[in-house]
């Protein structure tokens, strides 16, 4: 995954974030895929504000549009906490590549991850349909 910028996390989102590791640490014999990736991530963000993120920055419950290259298909995904996750309702759990790929990532932002069943993909976020913080939502 290529970033060309500081990855932004709200203080909210990385104390969830923080917490829902441990549960999952807890709950778990060994280490859950993609924990550790997901822990440097985090150590690696700038955490900012809630109400000072850009509005054009994936956060936690954030709706996206993705496209695929060089096949144009669509998707429109919904990042979510791990016990969230639900593939029925296109929602990523966020210790999935593309979850993690997507924290932090900004409108017109290109990311490469491997995709279970698909290989390696390059995804174009070309829409952020929806942002908590944009919306006046701290809560979720």
């Amino acid at each position: 995954m290529n970033r060309t910028h500081e990855i932004r996390l709200t203080e909210l989102d990385a104390v969830r974030l923080e917490r829902a590791l441990m549960e999952l640490l807890k709950a778990t014999d060994g280490e859950p895929q993609g924990a550790s990736e997901l822990e440097s991530l985090l150590d690696a963000a700038a955490i900012v504000p809630s109400d000072s993120i850009a509005p054009n920055v994936v956060t936690m419950n954030s709706t996206v549009v993705l496209e695929a290259h060089p096949s144009n298909e669509r998707t429109t995904l919904t990042l979510v906490y791990p016990k969230d996750a639900d593939p029925d309702q296109s929602k990523v759990s966020v210790l999935s590549p593309v979850g993690r790929a997507l924290l932090g990532a900004r409108v017109n932002d290109r990311v490469r991850v491997v995709v279970p069943g698909y290989g390696e993909r390059e995804l174009a976020l070309v829409a952020l349909t929806y942002q908590p913080e944009a919306n006046g939502r701290f809560d979720l």
